[in-house]
């Protein structure tokens, strides 16, 4: 008996369907025909353990840094138990397994580790889908290869989704308990990725708020036959590339004004461009925030959806290049998405695209050639699509033809003028659709420049200073962060870093980023307003503190370099063992800089604390105005005696007892809000009776009375 084992039941249901002889049955679908069950993960059925499973409850001060001897592994909550005992079940009369995980690290990983968990040893094979027709799934079934060759791969997530852990769990249980020894109530959070993707939102914004706009000038002369020229400045009156003496301007502009040029140079040359090659998924987003304004999350979802519908590939990619033994489906493909009729198509063009030398584990993301009109696509879906099926139909038509010309004149008091055109001579494919951000018509496009002689003499009937205004740099979109994150290189100043770092360097991968752009949102560390993110105040101030102890927390180089590590190993070029030891070299590190750093301005006065010793019992005040002592290790709370720790609490009575615990305890978190999305905190009713208040819009609600971790009736808003 073969067992499949998909990512998600969609996947299964796409393999089951081209074996053919389905029967569904309870989590699985059996194919008995051919002795085969296909079953799924719901993405990751397992999650890492928290740190608290590992020390026996709360963590403190003194438990950090958390690094596990032996990693557990612990079912999610919701289905995902059901699920594994499911597959469990299935493993018992089961004699190959084949990983039928997306195509990708993380696909690799969420069904390894459920095998290994569930301790499988038998047969293992890999099934790689890069699209789910049926003729793409009939092809990877038939090149099922073993599941060992793909151990780098496997290794390569699991570092990823470890180092997350030592990274996330320890760095932020630090920050948070150093805060709140100085009275910043609250959980901060940290991450490897999550962090210097909003230090690139922290640092935009500085540059928006910092920036002093400055005047600058050119001279523009107008020649015969309806030519522009602009000066060339001397590059000694120049500031950053820029004239900002007036004067100098208005010196040239009469200098040349009525007076005779000469061609010194003319050239003309003819060039071809080709069509963009096709999308990964960070182009794609780039270009849908861009021309449909979607976010990248969005985009992401519409493309998983194509890639379910079957009428589009394997989203999560990173490498623009198809395989040569795709292109001879292009016609079908081509006539499926309405491509006929095009003038100038031709399905056997064999562009640069084409080339399998340089396809990694996935190809450009393309149409499948299914009918995407019979498939029932969310309007986001279309949208994308028409997109995917612009640029697959680019690559198909002719290159766009086009003649640069330039000239170079002097004048005789020797200002030099210089005028530039583009002439497009055949559009090819640019006049199909838009242009994707990025690709735009350069300045000179439409410049219009006749053909000269060099030595030909032409007037200047006019000069005009043209007044020109620097303009702030943009808030980061979807679009322009997601391109930012993919090519970090170009935003490092460190010059040692800058070399280590490969063109390719980035934050996350592409399957991550538009999620870890959603984690900031979520946890209020940035904001969208319209089309723009923007970091929050809360975000600025985390950026800001970790600056202070460890930077390298906040810098995307720094982080980009782990990414090229986890290459390293998903390519076999390094050890786990190895990438592990440095990561939990750092963990300690920054765990213990930012338990002991001085993240604040803020001050708190510390004793030695009565019950355990400890010297990190800071003195509070509760909400009522009583001084009282806290304990930041063991967590006793004691009364005032002097400034100095009394009696402990436990010891008053216990309605004291309450009272002053409810007053130091910050509130737990509720439900969301389903008005406003912002997260509510319980509280007590003066009679002791639980409800929840919105943090957002002040809203209260009674607990549900069938589940108390959500909410029920709701209360007026406070006014």
């Amino acid at each position: 008996m073969r067992l499949i084992i998909a990512e998600k039941p969609s996947v299964a249901q796409a393999v089951a369907g081209v074996l053919g002889g389905a029967r569904k049955a309870d989590g699985y679908i059996d194919c008995l025909s051919l002795k085969t069950r296909v079953t799924w993960c719901f993405g990751h059925l397992l999650e890492q353990a928290k740190p608290e499973d590992y020390v026996g409850g709360r963590v403190d001060s003194k438990h950090l840094p958390v690094i596990p001897d032996r990693w557990q592994l612990q079912p999610r909550d919701g289905g995902a138990g059901k699920q594994v005992k499911v597959i469990r079940d299935l493993l018992k009369d089961t004699t190959e397994v084949v990983n039928a995980g997306d195509a990708d690290r993380e696909g690799q990983l969420l069904v390894d580790e459920v095998l290994l968990y569930l301790g499988w040893r038998g047969k293992t094979s890999r099934l790689w889908l890069s699209s789910l027709d049926d003729e793409s799934v009939r092809r990877a079934l038939a090149t099922v290869k073993s599941n060992d060759g793909m151990r780098p791969l496997y290794e390569s997530a699991l570092a990823r989704q470890r180092a997350d852990w030592l990274m996330g769990m320890n760095c932020s249980i630090a920050l948070s308990r150093n805060l709140q020894a100085v009275g910043v109530q609250g959980a901060w959070s940290v991450g490897r990725v999550q962090t210097p993707t909003l230090a690139l939102l922290v640092d935009r914004k500085r540059e928006i708020d910092h920036f002093k706009p400055r005047d600058h000038y050119q001279v523009e002369a107008a020649l015969d036959g309806d030519t522009r020229a602009l000066w060339q400045i001397p590059e000694d009156l120049l500031m950053d590339e820029l004239l900002l003496d007036k004067a100098a301007a208005e010196a040239v502009a009469k200098a040349v004004q009525g007076q005779k040029t000469a061609v010194e140079k003319f050239t003309r040359k003819t060039g071809e461009r080709a069509a963009p090659l096709p999308y990964t998924l960070g182009a794609l987003q780039k270009a849908a925030s861009s021309r449909l304004g979607l976010s990248a999350k969005d985009t992401l979802a519409a493309a998983q959806e194509l890639y379910e519908a079957k009428v589009a590939t394997y989203p999560r990619t990173d490498c623009p290049y198809l395989p040569m033994e795709m292109h001879g489906a292009a016609a079908g493909i081509l006539k499926a998405i309405g491509g006929e009729g095009i003038a100038g198509l031709d399905p056997a063009r064999k562009h640069a695209a084409w080339n399998t030398g340089k396809v990694e584990a996935h190809h450009g993301l393309i149409p499948t050639g299914q009918n995407p009109d019979a498939a029932s696509l969310s309007a986001n879906a279309k949208r994308v699509f028409d997109l995917i099926r612009e640029s697959y139909i680019r690559l198909f038509m002719p290159p766009e033809k086009f003649e640069a010309r330039e000239a170079i004149f002097v004048f005789s008091s020797g200002e030099r003028f210089r005028a530039a055109a583009r002439i497009v001579l055949e559009p090819g494919w640019t006049k199909l659709g838009a242009l994707d951000e990025g690709e735009g018509e350069s300045a000179e496009a439409n410049g219009k420049l006749p053909i000269l002689a060099e030595g030909q003499v032409l007037t200047c009937s006019a000069a005009q200073i043209l007044s020109k205004r620097t303009a702030p740099p943009k808030p980061y979109t979807d679009g322009t962060l997601i391109a930012a994150m993919t090519g970090v290189h170009r935003l490092v100043t460190d010059p040692k870093l800058k070399a280590r770092l490969k063109e390719t360097s980035g934050l996350g991968t592409e399957a991550t980023r538009a999620s870890m752009i959603e984690v900031l949102i979520t946890r209020e560390y940035a904001e969208r307003r319209k089309k723009e993110i923007h970091p929050t105040d809360r975000g600025v101030q985390l950026i800001d503190m970790l600056r202070k102890v460890a930077p390298e927390l906040a810098d995307p180089g720094y982080t980009a370099l782990q990414e090229d590590a986890l290459a390293d190993l998903a390519a076999g070029r390094a050890a786990l063992a190895e990438f592990m030891r440095a990561q939990a070299d750092a963990a300690r590190e920054f765990s213990r800089a930012l338990l002991e750093g001085k993240l604040t301005d803020a001050q708190m006065v510390m004793h030695a604390c009565p019950a355990c010793d400890g010297a990190r019992c800071a003195a509070l005040r509760s909400k009522a105005g009583n001084n009282y002592h806290r304990c930041i290790d063991c967590h006793a709370a004691f009364g005032d005696d002097g400034g100095k720790p009394g009696k402990r609490f436990e010891d008053k009575a216990a309605g004291d007892a309450v009272a002053e615990r409810k007053a130091a305890a910050p509130a737990a978190a509720g439900p969301q809000c389903p008005s406003c999305k912002k997260p509510t905190f319980k509280n007590e009713t003066k009679t002791g009776k639980a409800y929840y208040r919105c943090g957002g819009c002040k809203g209260a609600s009674w607990p549900d009375r069938g589940n108390d971790k959500k909410l029920g009736n709701k209360w007026e808003p406070m006014k």
